[in-house]
């Protein structure tokens, strides 16, 4: 007995021996108990302990965190799916026979808006200023659509000749036409002009749109009953946003490259409603829609100064936002409607979005505007030069 109370002394009490053979761990209990005595010693395996309960608490609450999110997520794909399910395309409607024109449909919603009429049984003109993107567009439609009525026609509506040119062969070929969608749209961040001189928001969402529908007008004419879609935005709301009937290419005021793109949608909707109220009595309709906001190509148009730039911001905000944003296929559903649906057939003037009527801004309702802007529009296009070619 007391050769095991003469070890315990000396374990508390001598110095430690660095050189000597112990195991590590004896050495260094003893050296913990040497300096900070019994209590010391059982405080330093307390707080021993207490790390090592924090560290489990820790994971856990950091498995627990991970298990809620992943729950999050699956609740919010969810959710997702089914709001944007609830604004599909009601109209099954068949579209045999009938002859479709969709600018800008190699990409984006023009192209699935594509798909989806060309398997109803369309015959589709891709308007699109790019031969290799369409050619690649046309196998993809005809393979999904299983359909090889899609033909392709060279249109870039930021040039008013290739308007004309564009217009001039479509006139030639096509016995008539039954819808028109116009869907090619550029938001760039460059302050640039079109070719003609023109803003080049104002010059292609819309001023090229303008003179192919009136260029295209006796071909609509010849169908049973005919369509013109303007796609539109929301974003013509934003900004108290106006023509600017004394600086049209905003040359007189700091330009924001976003602020452009929203007054050509603006432009888009006051053209519909204009256009809608002179083919009265007529056999064409004329509507405009807001898509939604779509995940689509529109950032490949930014300048090269800036397009790595807003390709990082939006792999950046995609993840935040994605709950919020439509695919093409979701963004195309409205086009799509007001394409089909065989109740549409005497509905014009009118703006869309989710497949509804819903009411745009104030300013594209005054009638004094919208004619305001046609009258300026023929000027700027020369509308009346151009038909007398045809």
């Amino acid at each position: 007995m007391s050769r095991h109370i003469d070890d315990i002394k000396n374990m508390l009490f001598d110095e430690p021996d660095f050189d000597s053979d112990n195991n590590d761990d004896e050495v260094k209990t003893r050296f913990d108990v040497h300096k900070f005595g019994i209590k010391g010693f059982e405080k330093s395996k307390y707080e021993d302990a207490r790390v090592a309960l924090a560290v489990n608490l820790g994971a856990k609450i950091m498995f627990t965190f991970i298990i809620g999110f992943i729950l999050v997520l699956i609740l919010l794909y969810a959710s997702k799916k089914f709001y944007w399910s609830g604004t599909r395309c009601p109209s099954k409607d068949r579209m045999d026979d009938k002859i479709v024109v969709i600018t800008g449909s190699n990409t984006g919603i023009g192209k699935s808006t594509a798909i989806e009429l060309a398997k109803r049984g369309a015959r589709i003109i891709l308007a699109c200023r790019n031969q290799q993107r369409a050619e690649e567009a046309k196998q993809e439609i005809q393979i999904k659509s299983n359909n090889n009525q899609i033909e392709i026609e060279i249109l870039d509506t930021s040039s008013l000749q290739s308007v004309r040119e564009c217009a001039t062969r479509l006139r030639k070929r096509l016995p008539r036409i039954d819808v028109l969608i116009n869907n090619a749209g550029v938001l760039t961040q460059s302050n640039e002009k079109s070719i003609d001189g023109f803003e080049i928001h104002f010059a292609t969402n819309y001023l090229g749109h303008f003179l192919l529908t009136n260029l295209l007008l006796d071909l609509l004419k010849k169908a049973p009953s005919a369509r013109i879609i303007n796609v539109a935005a929301l974003a013509h709301q934003f900004f108290n946003c106006q023509i600017h009937w004394d600086d049209i290419n905003l040359e007189k005021t700091s330009y924001k490259a976003f602020y452009a793109y929203a007054r050509s949608k603006l432009a888009n909707i006051m053209f519909t409603n204009e256009l809608a109220k002179r083919l009265k009595g007529t056999n064409i309709t004329a509507n405009s829609l807001h898509p939604g906001l779509v995940h689509t190509e529109f950032i490949r148009y930014a300048g090269s100064r800036y397009e790595k730039i807003l390709y990082i911001i939006e792999q950046l905000i995609t993840p935040i936002l994605w709950i919020f944003i439509k695919s093409s296929e979701e963004g195309a559903q409205t086009t799509i409607y007001l394409a089909s649906d065989i109740h549409l057939d005497n509905v014009s003037g009118k703006y869309f979005s989710d497949c509804v009527e819903i009411q745009p801004s104030k300013m594209t309702l005054n009638e004094e505007d919208n004619r305001r802007l046609w009258l300026l529009s023929e000027k700027m296009t020369k509308l009346d030069d151009s038909l007398k070619n045809f």
